[in-house]
């Protein structure tokens, strides 16, 4: 008899809430950059940003690649048929546009910085035209994104409080 887990493994578990916090963080850094008129604390966060996207990166490809390894987590009787293919289709897009605003947001660098003050990273591609063309994909990516996270935070929020589904316990 095989047992399937109720929820997801620690590791699955700590790479979404780390992740998801730390994205978070840097969304809204980002959007604040534009608001910030000291070139002081503008660098600091700046390159606290992209710091902290530069470890988000590879976590992020662990992320994905670890869920084709990773046990599986039947929703029961959460989902339903046609569901089941819209959630996957949805967790794919998520996905996705997570890893353009992460790559994006480096192919835009019109300068290198120093990773966390320490390690210098050279801007990935010196043609300015290149650089604009990713700040707008960047942009419109992170829209994309945000967009995306309040509709998964209202899909966890219309299951768990509404339907009365312990879909949230999968990922606690």
């Amino acid at each position: 008899m095989s047992h399937e887990p109720a929820r997801y493994d620690l590791f699955s578990r700590l790479l979404h809430w780390g992740i998801a916090a730390v994205m978070i963080y840097v969304m809204i850094v980002g959007y604040s950059l534009h608001f910030m008129t000291d070139a002081r604390i503008f660098a600091f966060f700046s390159v606290t940003n992209m710091s902290l996207a530069l470890v988000l990166t590879p976590l992020m490809a662990a992320r994905f690649i670890w869920r084709f390894f990773r046990p599986k987590v039947p929703y029961g009787d959460m989902l339903q048929g046609h569901e089941k293919g819209l959630v996957h289709l949805l967790h794919e897009i998520f996905y996705l546009l997570i890893f353009v605003v992460l790559i994006s947001g480096f192919l835009m660098l019109e300068h290198g910085f120093a990773v966390f003050g320490a390690i210098d990273f050279p801007r990935p591609i010196a043609n300015l035209d290149v650089n604009r063309f990713f700040f707008a994909v960047h942009r419109y990516s992170c829209i994309a994104l945000s967009a995306m996270i309040v509709l998964h935070v209202a899909a966890v929020i219309k299951h768990h409080c509404f339907a009365r589904q312990a879909i949230l316990r999968r990922m606690l």
